[in-house]
């Protein structure tokens, strides 16, 4: 329970508040001057000091803020029987937690004191979760400055990765068998595939930190379109997934971001691949009015349970995030989409079919 000091000249004053307070749990002690509070704070700790205003040596208003000096979180309450407004807004300035005209019933002064350890404990509780909040940024720019680096880092080696491989399979130094031809198929493949995770993780770090700084250029939506479907052709073919393109020749011109824009649309058509079946096929759909451009991209199988989808808005997260899940990745595809079709004004949305696999609808706004 908490502990009070009572300071009051007035001895049965003093005395029976002493006893109520102990009465109702409190640890309770009482002292006749401001100089023998001072005493007994020097040799013990209280929660609450409940002090007269005026006193033979010196008053509670000067007491409280000596008091407050050396014991900053504790709740001081002043007593007083002649109250002015000077005095009343004197002592609050000066840190008392409220105070009571005498004379005045238990159950008044009891309030007060319990609500001012309840201030008292959510002042705490609040510098807690601020500090809380303080590590946690702290955390979360570590962990952002890290992904930076290590990303970057990366980079250089994979470069070199990509210069040899592309040297051997050119048969510059020699010809290959085709076992060799195979196996270095299989390292290619890896390298593109290491590198798809690099550039998702450079761009999550840079959309973290500003996603509204990028220049905006006219893009060509059909065309960036047919280059997505280009680059994930010999993924198609590896997971003999036909993908079919019904784009509107008359789509106007947007502006935006092409890089970014041309990631977006990469991932959603790579997810609707990766999360099908042998035999499926994915639909990617591109239409639009004289507001907006709709892009949807349709599977057949990998479907969604509709209580899954705001989890997988989130970064890092898949619906199986298992060592043993069937597809691989960060779990970084969709929340990215999201995170750049927020920074363009766009929208994207996710829709479930029972047995007709899953629709991504990604809605870009026209410039006017």
């Amino acid at each position: 329970m908490a502990s009070i000091l009572i300071v009051d000249d007035e001895l049965g004053l003093q005395t029976s508040l002493v006893k109520a307070f102990s009465m109702q749990g409190y640890r309770a002690a009482g002292a006749g001057t401001a100089t023998e509070a001072l005493q007994r704070l020097e040799l013990d700790a209280f929660d609450v000091m409940l002090t007269d205003l005026l006193m033979p040596d010196f008053d509670g208003i000067t007491l409280m803020e000596r008091v407050r000096h050396q014991f900053p979180s504790m709740v001081v309450i002043l007593m007083t029987g002649g109250a002015t407004v000077e005095s009343a807004v004197r002592a609050l300035k000066g840190g008392a937690s409220d105070y009571i005209l005498k004379p005045f019933t238990l159950a008044e002064i009891f309030h007060i004191v319990g609500r001012g350890l309840e201030q008292q404990r959510l002042k705490q509780e609040n510098v807690q979760l601020n500090e809380i909040n303080r590590r946690l940024q702290e955390i979360d720019q570590i962990k952002s400055n890290l992904l930076s680096a290590i990303t970057h880092e990366f980079r250089t080696p994979l470069t070199v990765m990509h210069g040899w491989l592309d040297l051997l399979v050119g048969n510059h130094f020699g010809r290959l068998t085709v076992e060799q031809q195979e196996s270095l198929s299989a390292v290619r493949k890896s390298a593109v595939r290491l590198g798809r995770l690099i550039s998702n993780l450079l761009v999550f770090v840079e959309e973290n930190r500003d996603p509204m700084t990028r220049e905006r250029v006219p893009v060509n939506l059909a065309d960036l379109l047919r280059e997505v479907e280009g680059e994930l052709a010999p993924d198609c073919a590896e997971r003999r997934v036909e993908l079919q393109m019904e784009i509107d020749p008359t789509l106007p011109t947007l502006l935006a971001d092409a890089d970014r824009l041309r990631l977006v649309f990469f991932n959603l058509v790579e997810n609707a691949i990766k999360f099908n079946e042998p035999d499926g096929a994915v639909l990617v759909q591109a239409r639009g009015d004289r507001q907006s451009l709709e892009v949807s991209i349709t599977n057949t199988h990998g479907e969604i349970p509709p209580e899954r989808i705001p989890r997988l808005l989130q970064p890092f997260t898949q619906g199986d995030m298992s060592m043993t899940r069937a597809a691989g990745g960060l779990g970084l595809g969709l929340a990215l989409a999201r995170s750049i079709l927020d920074a363009h004004g766009g929208q994207l949305a996710i829709e479930c079919g029972q047995g007709k696999g899953t629709t991504v609808r990604v809605r870009l706004p026209l410039p006017r």
